[in-house]
């Protein structure tokens, strides 16, 4: 017997970007905010050999559900004078949840 609940789409979720600096990422949040896309944030630490070469930042992504990809590609379009400062990645995310 199936229900309403069997034809839901799970592990949607998609790296949409990435950022590295913090006042970039305030931008951002507020836009995703005030255009409602929900969104979370993973912070990646740099790797021991950037960090011993000198270009050792957190990493921040932002990770959205890919249903709303066409809302947060309008969002980086009204904030384009930031856009430089934005890598793209619009990957399938890779969150795991360990027990």
């Amino acid at each position: 017997m199936e229900n309403e609940y069997s034809k839901v789409k799970v592990n949607n979720e998609m790296d949409f970007c990435s950022v590295t600096e913090m006042e970039v990422k305030t931008i951002l949040e507020k836009a995703f905010m005030k255009a409602r896309v929900s969104y979370f944030l993973r912070w990646e630490k740099p790797s021991l050999l950037s960090k011993i070469f000198g270009g050792g930042k957190v990493r921040i992504v932002f990770c959205i559900n890919s249903a709303q990809l066409e809302t947060a590609d309008e969002v980086l379009k009204e904030l384009g004078d930031i856009d430089g400062e934005i890598k793209m990645l619009r990957t399938k995310s890779n969150n795991k949840i360990g027990f």
